[in-house]
């Protein structure tokens, strides 16, 4: 067994040096921040230890989900107990009563599509769904192409809003880009209903730098923007309003406060006809966006919009969480200007974008046909 440390900037450039010096059936040991770097400790050869140290249940992760560069210097025994034990609750959690061995027993073409899907970001459940029905015999690029169609039939998107009286609230946690997508969804509107068929409203009365941010966008465009603090002032400006479109900044709050959901019950009892829009960022933890929507329920929501797809790494851990509430899309934010970075809903572009973001290509076909690369990621 080879046991090496990398040291990188980010993810993608230590990815680069882990494949570079181990190879891509290497396994990641150990991730952490060093020094504003990622440190990570990667293995080959690594079934061997595993074996010896976890008879129960083995398991290893794989090195295309994490990265890092060099910085030299061996594990001391204890350290490589420890992290192997880590990784055994984090794979138990994720994997439920099924062992890593389970997973290695699917044929070659299946355990590649579905190494491909991991890499996406997608989670293990539903990487599973979107092969559960695929054929057993089938080819790694039959399986990729059926797993893909899967997820763009899942994925759904918002009819557009024609009338141009429309009142439409956006939620979110904090840092999600909120405040300027609204902007965005402001701008675009200017251009179709004119300067005095748009108008700005928040109900943000937490955060003073949200609402200069609010103010600063209004004062450029040229469109009114009109605070409210209760259900009786915010029904009071939509009436004083009525007839623009009109968009409602919240607060943006942690997924764990009470205050989240009341929002949105301040906005549907001034306005009960308003759309409601959650703003789930495309950078953000999985979790914590899956957290926020589950604050809110399906229900509640009438369908959200991606933002900081510029800023993310990968796509799949925010496809996951639409398909997990059974969200509908509104729009995709994709930059930071206004409103040009914002584009309607579009399965097949969002696919190709997490695709390329992930570096799934050719050479991952070539690599996927040849011996003994049933476990290599493609």
């Amino acid at each position: 067994m080879k046991i090496e440390r990398y040291t990188g900037r980010d993810t993608r450039e230590a990815m680069a040096l882990v494949r570079a010096g181990l190879g891509s059936d290497a396994y990641i040991l150990a991730n952490r921040r060093v020094n504003g770097q990622v440190e990570l400790t990667a293995a080959v050869d690594l079934d061997e230890v595993i074996a010896a140290n976890e008879p129960r249940r083995s398991a290893a992760v794989d090195v295309r989900r994490s990265v890092v560069a060099p910085s030299g210097g061996d594990m001391q025994l204890k350290e490589l107990e420890n992290e192997l034990h880590r990784l055994r609750g984090i794979l138990e959690t994720e994997l439920g009563d099924r062992s890593w061995r389970d997973v290695a027993g699917q044929p070659a073409a299946q355990s590649t599509a579905r190494q491909r899907l991991l890499r996406l970001g997608l989670s293990r459940s539903l990487a599973g769904q979107l092969l559960e029905r695929a054929p057993r015999d089938g080819s790694v690029e039959q399986l990729w192409r059926l797993a893909l169609a899967g997820l763009g039939r899942r994925l759904k998107s918002m009819p557009p809003q024609d009338s141009p009286s429309a009142v439409t609230a956006i939620y979110g946690g904090t840092g999600v880009g909120k405040t300027s997508t609204i902007a965005k969804l402001a701008g675009r509107d200017l251009q179709r209903f004119g300067i005095d068929g748009v108008a700005l409203i928040t109900v943000d009365s937490y955060r003073i730098g949200a609402q200069e941010q609010l103010a600063s966008f209004a004062d450029a465009l040229g469109l009114p923007l009109i605070p409210a603090r209760d259900a009786r002032e915010l029904a009071g400006a939509i009436e004083s309003l009525r007839g623009r479109r009109i968009y409602i900044d919240t607060a943006g709050m942690s997924q764990r406060d009470a205050r989240l959901h009341g929002q949105w019950s301040l906005v549907r009892q001034a306005c009960p006809e308003a759309c409601h829009l959650l703003a789930i960022a495309a950078s953000a933890q999985p979790a914590q966006s899956r957290s926020i929507a589950a604050a809110f329920g399906s229900r509640s929501l009438s369908g959200a919009i991606i933002t900081k797809v510029d800023e993310a790494h990968s796509l799949g851990g925010v496809i996951d969480v639409l398909l997990g509430s059974g969200l509908a899309v509104h729009s995709v934010c994709d930059g930071q200007r206004v409103p040009d970075d914002l584009a309607p809903m579009d399965a097949t572009a969002l696919l190709a974008k997490a695709v390329a973001l992930a570096g799934i290509g050719q050479s991952d076909h070539r690599r996927a046909t040849m011996p003994g690369m049933a476990r290599a990621t493609a």
